[in-house]
């Protein structure tokens, strides 16, 4: 194998297109932006430039300046944090006269509309970035509807290599969970991803298991399969202000539980995030004036308007049960630290960043019991089947003997990577798998070149 030393300096083209182009700040965005704020600096220690890049189907792969990443991804106005805008108004709307999918609909179609028109004359422009051996370029965002493997393909001949950051693949693994146009452009993607890419750096060895899983069987049975790896996301609430203070009414919904447990649960309102089994559980217990309080957290997504309305519309929200939309890092980090424990009732996941994000503040976490939760969890969270609404609630309602018959490990002795580590993880992987790809691709001392059939 060649010796990475000897190696002329290697650039790695960090894709970061939808993150760029978007405006929200979930698990995703988060790798993302860690990765690509720490990967210019990191770099220099493996003897390779990271260069954030985006696509446009207009102009293909372009660079973006250190000073727009900065600006980009700066710390977001703490004053609008927890307003609701007009997007989630008419998203809620949608959802609840189930116009939703036909709008998604109507958009996706647009869209492909546009990237088709513009793909044929994309074949004919020349590329801003001039790709050559040694290069490296990483997918690291989810974008499904991007035309960009016709430039990627170019790259290649060139002497580039492509590699692939899987997060999930539960639009495959898990189609019910998801819109049927996300279940079309993903299996599209995917398509073209398993057959183009080099090789996969994944979020979790269950993520690396899935995608060996879904690969073509010419890739992955072949004498030389394709390569992947994973790594640990990074642990960090990047947006932080010294001396941020959540806002009252987050303030008090810990504080008038008067020493009841009270579980936070984080993360997008969807279906697979399973929110119903949470309030099944509760619903249990709160004849009880004893019983848990449960704080959500996270954005209304897709699917939900039955969960929504149950929680708005439920006799203890506003006393026992409560829903915030919208966050600054401090006020997650606030909600972290007041919890009992973090509860997620995830039923599929890639990751799941909130658990790290829990017990990196000495919070303990109630997990389902799914594979990436035992992975990411260890010996650190209490585990409940993902349909048993029964064994949750004797777990909320007497945590302390949970934790003890599941042996649960304090958290102070937990610990994981922040987002420096875990980029250091990342580079050293790519690299790794980069060197193997190349001494893959170069003939033996002596050896005759195959030649190619007619």
């Amino acid at each position: 194998m060649a010796d990475a030393a000897s190696r002329t300096k290697r650039t790695i083209y960090l894709d970061c297109t939808r993150t760029f182009l978007t405006n929200v700040h979930t698990g995703i965005e988060r790798m993302v932006s860690g990765l690509v704020h720490a990967g210019p600096t990191l770099g220099a220690d493996f003897d390779a430039d990271c260069q954030p890049i985006l696509f446009k189907t207009s102009t293909g792969f372009e660079t973006l300046d250190s000073r727009v990443v900065t600006q980009r991804f700066r710390p977001r106005d703490p004053q609008a944090v927890g307003k609701i805008t007009w997007r989630h108004r008419l998203r809620r709307e949608l959802d609840r006269t189930r116009l939703i999918e036909f709008a998604r609909g109507t958009r996706n179609a647009l869209d492909v509309v546009a990237e088709t028109a513009l793909s044929p004359v994309r074949r004919f422009l020349p590329s801003k970035i001039p790709f050559g051996k040694g290069d490296i370029i990483v997918l690291l965002d989810v974008n499904v509807r991007s035309r960009y493997w016709g430039d990627l393909q170019r790259a290649r001949e060139a002497g580039a290599e492509v590699c692939l950051c899987v997060h999930d693949l539960i639009p495959l693994s898990h189609p019910s969970t998801v819109d049927r146009g996300v279940i079309s452009d993903f299996s599209r993607w995917w398509r073209d991803a398993s057959q183009t890419v080099d090789y996969f750096i994944c979020n979790s060895q269950s993520t690396w298991r899935e995608v060996q899983s879904h690969l073509p069987a010419e890739r992955g049975q072949s004498a030389n399969p394709v390569q992947g790896r994973w790594f640990r996301l990074g642990v960090g609430l990047d947006k932080m202000r010294d001396g941020g203070a959540p806002r009252e009414e987050i303030r008090l919904a810990f504080e008038k539980q008067q020493g009841r447990p009270t579980y936070v649960q984080v993360g997008m309102m969807s279906p697979r995030k399973n929110h119903a089994l949470a309030l099944d559980a509760l619903d249990h217990l709160w004849l009880d004036p004893a019983a848990p309080a449960l704080v959500i957290v996270g954005k209304y997504g897709w699917r939900c308007e039955e969960v929504a309305h149950r929680i708005r519309q439920h006799r203890e929200f506003g006393k026992r049960l409560f829903w915030f939309e919208s966050v600054n890092d401090d006020e997650l980090d606030f909600c972290y630290r007041q919890s009992t424990a973090m509860l997620t009732t995830s039923f599929a996941e890639g990751f799941n960043l909130p658990i790290v994000e829990s017990l990196s503040r000495r919070t303990p976490v109630i997990a389902t019991d799914i594979p990436t939760h035992r992975e990411v969890g260890g010996r650190f969270a209490a585990y409940f089947p993902a349909t048993d609404a029964l064994a949750l609630s004797r777990i909320l309602m007497y945590p302390e003997v949970a934790f003890r018959q599941q042996s649960l490990v304090p958290p102070e002795s937990f610990t994981w990577p922040d987002w420096n580590e875990s980029c250091r993880e990342f580079l050293h992987n790519v690299l790794e798998m980069s060197e193997i790809q190349h001494w893959r691709s170069e003939p033996a001392p002596g050896a005759v070149p195959l030649r190619r059939a007619a």
